[in-house]
C-alpha cells in the first residue's frame, strides 16, 4: 500500500473512531467492525471488493448486506465508503480502526510466553504487573507456552516487551563473554 492510500485509510478509520466517540457508541461500532472483519476473513471479500472486474453494482450489493446487520453509524459509514468508491479499502480501514480504538482506550492484549502453564494466581499477578509496568488500562492475558525459553516469562503488549526469560539471560551472558 502506498503512502497516499495509507493516509486515506488512516483518515477514514480516524473519522469512524471520532464519530463513535462523539456519540458514545464505541462498543457498538467496535463490535460491528469486528463482525465486518470476520466476514472479510471468512469469505476473502478483500479480493472481491478490490477487483476491477467486479461491477460497482455487485460491490454495492455486498456492502448492502454488511449494512443490514450494522448499527446506524457503521451503516452510514459504509454509505460514505460506497459513495466514494473505497470498497477495496474497507478491510484495511476496519483493521486500522481497531488499532486506533485500542490506542484511544488504552486497551491491548497482553501476550505472555512462559515455559510451562501458569496457575490462575500467577496469571492475575502477571496481568497486574503488566498493566502497571506497561501503563495499560485494560487488557486480557493471552498465554503462549514455549519450552525453549527454559524459564521466566516474556510479556508483549502495546509494542513494549518485558523479557525475563532464562534463554534471554543466557544470550546476554554469552554476549558479555565475547
Amino acid at each position: 500500500m502506498d503512502k497516499k492510500t495509507e493516509a486515506l485509510v488512516e483518515q477514514y478509520a480516524t473519522s469512524l473512531l471520532e464519530v463513535a466517540l462523539e456519540h458514545e457508541q464505541l462498543a457498538t461500532v467496535k463490535a460491528d467492525v469486528e463482525a465486518i472483519i470476520a466476514v472479510f476473513e471468512e469469505n476473502n471479500l478483500e479480493a472481491v471488493l478490490s477487483d476491477f472486474a467486479i461491477s460497482k453494482e455487485d460491490k454495492a450489493s455486498i456492502i448492502k448486506l454488511l449494512q443490514e446487520s450494522s448499527s446506524t453509524y457503521v451503516s452510514n459509514f459504509l454509505d460514505v465508503i460506497m459513495q466514494n468508491e473505497r470498497e477495496g479499502l474497507l478491510y484495511a480501514i476496519c483493521q486500522t480502526f481497531l488499532v486506533k480504538e485500542a490506542q484511544a482506550t488504552n486497551t491491548h492484549d497482553i501476550c505472555v510466553t512462559t515455559a510451562i502453564a501458569m496457575s490462575d494466581e500467577q496469571k492475575e499477578r502477571l496481568l497486574t504487573l503488566a498493566k502497571e509496568k506497561l501503563t495499560i488500562a485494560h487488557g486480557q492475558l493471552v498465554e503462549t507456552i514455549d519450552p525453549s525459553i527454559i524459564g521466566g516469562f516474556i510479556i508483549n503488549a502495546n509494542n513494549k516487551v518485558i523479557d525475563t526469560s532464562i534463554k534471554s539471560q543466557l544470550r546476554q551472558f554469552k554476549q558479555n563473554l565475547k
